[in-house]
Formats: C-alpha cells, sequence, structure tokens
C-alpha cells in the first residue's frame, strides 16, 4: 500500500470513528494532505501525519507537531475555516502504560492547528489534544 491509500483508509476510519466529523465532501489534495469541502465558499484543511516510532511518545508528540506547524502558514493561504492536524499510529499500546488521556491533558501544546487529534488505528480511539 502506497502512502496516498495509507492516508485515505486512515482518513476513513478517523471520519468512522468521529460522530461529529462535519458533513461535507472529503477530497484528496496536497498539503494538506485532505480538503474537506463545507459547501462551495468554506472548506476545511486536513494535514495527516503518522507518528514515528520513538523510545518517548511525548517526545515524538512534540516532535512531529513542531514539523507540521511549519507548514501552516501554506495551509492558511488556501483560505481554509479550519484546519486540522490528525497525528496517527497503531503503536500506542506500547505506551499505554500510562493514563493516555492525562497525559495528553496536562501537557503543554502549542499549535496554530484549529485541531490536533492523536488517532489510534488500532483500537480507533480518537484523543483530542488540547492546544493553546
Amino acid at each position: 500500500m502506497n502512502q496516498k491509500e495509507e492516508e485515505k483508509l486512515v482518513m476513513q476510519y478517523f471520519r468512522e470513528s468521529r460522530d461529529d466529523f462535519p458533513q461535507g465532501k472529503l477530497v484528496v489534495s496536497e498539503s494538506p494532505d485532505f480538503m474537506l469541502r463545507i459547501n462551495r465558499k468554506k472548506a476545511f484543511g486536513i494535514e495527516l501525519t503518522r507518528l514515528p516510532e520513538s523510545p518517548n511518545f511525548v517526545d515524538a508528540l512534540f516532535e512531529i507537531m513542531g514539523k507540521k506547524e511549519q507548514k501552516i502558514n501554506h495551509y492558511r493561504g488556501k483560505g481554509f475555516i479550519e484546519i486540522w492536524l490528525i497525528i496517527y499510529t497503531n503503536d500506542l499500546k506500547k505506551v499505554n502504560s500510562f493514563n493516555l488521556d492525562n497525559k495528553i491533558n496536562n501537557l503543554a501544546f502549542q499549535s496554530s492547528f484549529s485541531k490536533v487529534f492523536l488517532f489510534d488505528l488500532f483500537e480507533r480511539q480518537i484523543y483530542d489534544i488540547q492546544i493553546h
């Protein structure tokens, strides 16, 4: 499976797992990976990225968010009403020795994305990352 096929599948799973996912037409694009067309004048940008394997889950999360943050001005220039970042992995069982909800909620993540999510593919669990 190539990267675009994987991203389409991840996006499908995310959409199915999120009851409040906005209605609209999901279109594959580049930079960001998807555009959710709400109507003729309104669209969301959605960037997907895989969480890299790391012995330190928190450091990996901060690192990937920092890398994606560098692209936010480019995304903003496309006129999206919201820009989401979905970080996905199937390895959260390895880091689940602590309460993941508490760990994520007690960290101070800074981001210019409208929303940031951590998506556990194996469990189909979505964690809303609180951003400032």
